[in-house]
């Protein structure tokens, strides 16, 4: 008998033949889909969301009249979806990092006194602004996946992430796939907001990181790895939002010279360095052990699951990689008593146009 796990889903294989033969009528109608469907899955987002803030949160499925339905995957329109939301998001935060972070971010240290906005100046209202959306996006998504994915009733034991593999595993209801299509939309849009910014030492490390990332959620998402996916998610983001905070109040605190925002970005690194630990060097790689093993008592390895399995394994060593930068930090702040940002830039780009023109002149 053939092996059915190595075989894409039908519905793969069927947007893979189609893919190049739509018509432009074909292709007016997957857009009308993808908006409706886009419609009703946000719908069953905002109804869920607003459940778990009333604190009435339940398992999903419970359907009504307004749900959105639950179903495989389907290509032509679902990378519609993502394509929608990915735009979205990358035009919304652009336009809220102009229209809103940068004024604030000039506000709060203390550039907001009418003297001319030198290199160095624009260099840290830019990297506050950066630090504040990533708090902002992190929160948000960790919120979200709080939100819906403990709600499932696979949520737990991990095993539950793998029974019933493929078909029970490929359906998804309208709220999950809202939350999966725009957390990978995010890390898309993400990759191209990291070409547009200042370059840093850990350029590539990211670059190597929403790639994965991404990777990780589509081929998740077309073979039934959803739930384990999910899980994922929602074991990633919450590290990040300290991180960020910390990163604000030292921009802050040299800024302006206030030691109360260097004590509050020390704690908050605190609190980053022990959530990373606990989630990402522990959660993560039982989720990873899951994968890789716990998996094959339910269906035997094939093409898909070979893919999954590296690209986690990928993401892994590089919250190992990051978990090392971090050390360097704490042992840096035990030594000399100051830190320095991992992520700052490969270019002195902090000093000021006149400290730079100064030197010059010291050297020439």
């Amino acid at each position: 008998m053939a092996n059915v796990a190595s075989r894409p889903p039908r519905h793969i294989a069927t947007t893979r033949s189609h893919r190049r033969t739509m018509s432009p009528k074909t292709q007016v109608a997957a857009w009308i889909a993808a908006a409706s469907n886009l419609r009703d899955d946000a719908r069953a987002f905002n109804r869920e969301l607003s459940k778990w803030v009333r604190g009435s949160g339940r398992h999903l499925n419970s359907g009504g009249k307004n749900s959105a339905p639950t179903r495989a995957p389907n290509g032509a329109i679902d990378l519609r979806m993502a394509f929608v939301y990915a735009v979205a998001m990358f035009v919304f935060n652009w336009a809220l990092r102009v229209l809103l972070v940068e004024p604030v971010a000039k506000r709060l240290l203390g550039f907001a006194d009418g003297k001319a906005m030198t290199r160095g100046r624009r260099a840290k209202v830019e990297k506050f602004a950066q630090s504040a959306l990533e708090m902002v996006t992190y929160g948000a998504f960790s919120v979200f996946g709080m939100a819906i994915v403990p709600q499932q009733t696979w949520f737990w034991p991990s095993a539950s992430w793998w029974i019933g593999f493929p078909k029970k595993t490929l359906a998804v209801d309208g709220a999950l796939r809202c939350y999966y299509l725009a957390y990978g939309a995010r890390y898309a849009a993400g990759a191209l907001n990291v070409l547009l910014e200042h370059k840093r030492k850990d350029f590539w490390s990211m670059q190597i990181h929403h790639f994965a990332t991404i990777g990780v959620i589509w081929v998740s998402y077309a073979y039934g790895w959803t739930r384990v996916g999910a899980i994922i998610m929602l074991v990633l983001d919450p590290a990040d939002v300290p991180l960020h905070a910390a990163k604000c109040a030292k921009y802050i605190g040299d800024a302006r010279g206030k030691k109360k925002f260097q004590l509050a970005a020390d704690v908050l690194f605190g609190i980053f360095l022990v959530t990373f630990f606990v989630m990402r060097l522990v959660m993560y790689p039982y989720v990873v052990w899951s994968s890789h093993f716990e998996a094959r008592n339910y269906f035997p390895p094939s093409v898909g699951y070979w893919t999954c399995v590296v690209l986690l394994y990928i993401i892994l060593a590089l919250q190992v990689y990051w978990f090392k930068l971090i050390l360097n930090v704490v042992h840096r702040v035990l030594v000399t008593g100051s830190a320095e940002d991992v992520r700052s830039d490969d270019e002195d780009e902090d000093e000021d146009d006149e400290t730079s023109a100064a030197r010059a002149k010291k050297n020439a």
